[in-house]
């Protein structure tokens, strides 16, 4: 139970400090300039300077303690509590991007890997610029909805019964538009993270500042909290025309009857204008805010009683009544009165049931066409003789050399499905008709879902066991590690002493408070991690470090291990934990910029006096229905030969897992290194807990 309220009581206080929350206080801060700075200068002639008109607006006890301005403060507290319990059983943003990737698989086939083709800012922008703009055009679809939608309407009306606006009556929402407006969010988010994946693969990333969508935290920054205030500020009917400014999402809120369903955009006006809902701020007009008065009136008082439960009873008369006219509609009166030409005869129904018949037919139809169309393709794909097929999770440029060399010394041809996700899922839909040969992956989280769903085969080969040691393959041989990543530390020369941090439990010692950058802990590099961690120490004392660790951090988690390494060379923080390879990667690239974030940070393999660096891998296995698993195996016998594990560490400077084969050439400059020597498959079995912990301590 204390469990229970304290993470209500970080929920509640976590909008106010989370720079992707409408509410943060550096936003509130700076609407609050801006609305001082317009005011004192739209005021400037009067007596006092504007100082009255500024209290007035701001720091009025009639805004702030009115009773609407009461029941905000208690819905927002109420609908924290609310929303903790139903959130976590919606339909998340990961599940929609998985789905639709998925179809976006089965439709399109082989994604067509355009990020390899354009720079990465640009990619970079393309997708934050589409996520905003598909974010931004969904609140105003679902916002219009909830106006024109009598059943809807009844549940938003707690929004508009609001007199008197402040910041927080945007938490002025009954919990079932809550629910919608999650659900939004999901499908807008989970739509552009798998329409850009698909298209752009690994490439894809979120531009930010603070964590936040540059373009949200721009609007947000710019004074999106006036937007519920008594602080008409327009942009003028030009820009007005481009995007929705305060003054105009306060005449969203007025009781006038020519202000009824205007202005539903969020940030951008041009959906208002293509839907014909736009309207002009009003220089100088005074608005009155809420419901109109016989509604205010039937609203009776800003209990939060009412609030909650009179929109579910005029809900349920809203659809009593759609019921009624469903049924008049459909069976009209009984005896001869029903007759009359807008009836439902028996002739007229029977007439659409065979309609209905004919279109479900000749969907049920088309639907097998394509199947048998795509098995079709299946089979032939399958019957291709001397070749490979490959689903591959690694990046192109990180596999191609393997397969040129594969290529060269055996003469295969090899296909390849390359996808940063969803491989998985679409294996499985394939089932015995899939092409796929081989798997690979990039950790072993990935690949043990593979292993999970029974999606390999075993495999009988004396050179993979004598090549890949026991503790870093499948106890069934269904799966092997082909490359190994040390998650090791990253501390700054100039700053940290040396040998101040031996051990990932350093970490924890609050003399290092402030002084660590971390990428968020639900990535499966951190979880990794944090399963590692809960095979040696147990669940309980595992959680404790890692809150302990958390409360170490200089920022909120945030950027890839490479952004870590600049965040220490910038002097955001001091420590860091990344993949070995991030740091050899800019040290030996080609640009200089990046090579001094190398050089401003010492690595550490910690725990070398005790169970070692914990690794994680890369790795591959056959897949089950694969018509040529020989070729499989020899392939995957192959990458853990001299030869590929040599390329192993030229490409992308990984360690071997092959005991015979050295260190890359500039990985040696690190030193040997003592691995965690616990079961990879450990690692994978324990990451749903590790996953839990996480979430509970906010990593």
């Amino acid at each position: 139970m204390e469990t229970v309220f304290f993470d209500y009581l970080t929920r509640l206080v976590g909008d106010f400090v989370d720079p992707s929350k409408r509410v943060f206080l550096g936003y509130l801060a700076a609407a609050a300039a801006i609305a001082a700075a317009v005011t004192l200068i739209a005021a400037r002639r009067t007596p006092d300077g504007g100082r009255g008109a500024l209290r007035e607006r701001l720091f009025s006890r009639r805004i702030w303690w009115s009773r609407s301005a009461r029941a905000d403060y208690g819905l927002y507290a109420v609908n924290r509590a609310v929303m903790m319990g139903v959130v976590p059983r919606l339909v998340g943003q990961l599940a929609v991007a998985t789905a639709l990737f998925e179809a976006c698989h089965a439709v399109f086939g082989v994604p067509p890997g355009w990020g390899r083709a354009l720079p990465a800012w640009a990619v970079v922008a393309a997708f934050t610029l589409g996520q905003f703009l598909l974010d931004d055009l969904s609140r105003y679809l679902v916002h219009r909805a909830l106006h024109r939608w009598p059943l809807l309407w009844a549940f938003h009306k707690v929004h508009h019964s609001a007199e008197t606006l402040t910041p927080l009556t945007v938490f002025r929402t009954h919990p079932v538009e809550g629910v919608l407006f999650a659900l939004r969010s999901a499908a807008a988010h989970g739509t552009a993270i798998a329409l850009f994946v698909f298209l752009f693969g690994e490439a894809v990333d979120l531009a930010t500042v603070l964590g936040a969508n540059i373009f949200l935290f721009a609007f947000n920054a710019a004074g999106s909290n006036l937007r519920h205030s008594h602080v008409p500020i327009g942009y003028g009917a030009t820009l007005e025309r481009i995007l929705i400014s305060p003054a105009q999402h306060q005449i969203h809120h007025s009781v006038a009857p020519e202000h009824h369903d205007r202005n539903f955009g969020s940030v951008l006006a041009i959906w208002d204008r293509i839907g014909g809902t736009l309207a002009l701020s009003e220089p100088g007009r005074a608005l009155r805010f809420g419901l109109d008065e016989n509604a205010n009136a039937a609203a009776g008082t800003h209990r939060l009683a009412t609030l909650y439960f009179g929109p579910l009873a005029e809900a349920g008369r809203t659809l009593r009544h759609s019921g009624r006219r469903m049924r008049n509609a459909f069976a009209g009166p009984t005896g001869p009165a029903s007759a009359g030409p807008d009836a439902l005869t028996e002739d007229t129904g029977a007439r659409r049931m065979k309609r209905l018949r004919t279109l479900t037919g000749l969907g049920l139809a088309l639907a097998g066409a394509a199947g048998l169309f795509a098995a079709a393709g299946a089979d032939r794909a399958a019957a291709e003789s001397g070749t490979l097929d490959i689903y591959s999770h690694r990046q192109p440029f990180l596999i191609e050399p393997f397969i040129e060399a594969y290529k060269e010394e055996t003469g295969v041809e090899v296909n390849i499905v390359y996808a940063s996700r969803g491989l998985a899922q679409r294996l499985m839909a394939e089932g015995e008709r899939s092409p796929a040969d081989v798997v690979l992956t990039v950790d072993i989280g990935r690949l043990w879902i593979y292993a999970d769903q029974d999606l390999l085969a075993p495999i009988e080969s004396e050179t993979l066991t004598a090549n890949v040691p026991a503790h870093l393959r499948a106890p069934d041989n269904t799966w092997f590690a082909l490359s190994k990543r040390a998650r090791v530390i990253a501390v700054s020369k100039d700053r940290i002493e040396e040998g101040a941090i031996q051990r990932y439990e350093d970490l924890a010692d609050d003399r290092w408070a402030e002084r660590i950058c971390t990428r968020p802990g639900s990535h499966v590099y951190n979880r990794a991690l944090m399963a590692s961690l809960i095979a040696a120490y147990g669940e309980e004392k595992a959680e404790a470090w890692a809150a302990d660790f958390v409360d170490n951090l200089a920022r909120r988690p945030q950027g890839n291990d490479r952004a870590q390494l600049k965040a220490i060379y910038q002097g955001e923080c001091d420590i860091a934990i990344v993949n070995h390879y991030y740091w050899a990667k800019l040290k030996h690239g080609d640009k200089p910029a990046q090579q001094k974030w190398a050089d401003s940070v010492r690595i550490v393999f910690p725990n070398q006096d005790g169970r070692g660096t914990h690794i994680n891998i890369s790795g591959g296995g056959v897949a089950k229905y694969s018509d040529n698993k020989q070729g499989a195996a020899d392939f995957l016998a192959f990458l853990s030969e001299k030869k590929a594990q040599q390329l192993y560490g030229r490409v992308n400077f990984e360690y071997p897992v092959n005991p015979a084969v050295g260190p890359p050439e500039k990985l040696k400059a690190l030193g040997d290194f003592k691995e965690d020597d616990l079961p990879i498959v450990r690692i994978a079995e324990l990451a749903p807990t590790a996953q839990r912990v996480i979430d509970r301590v906010g990593w």
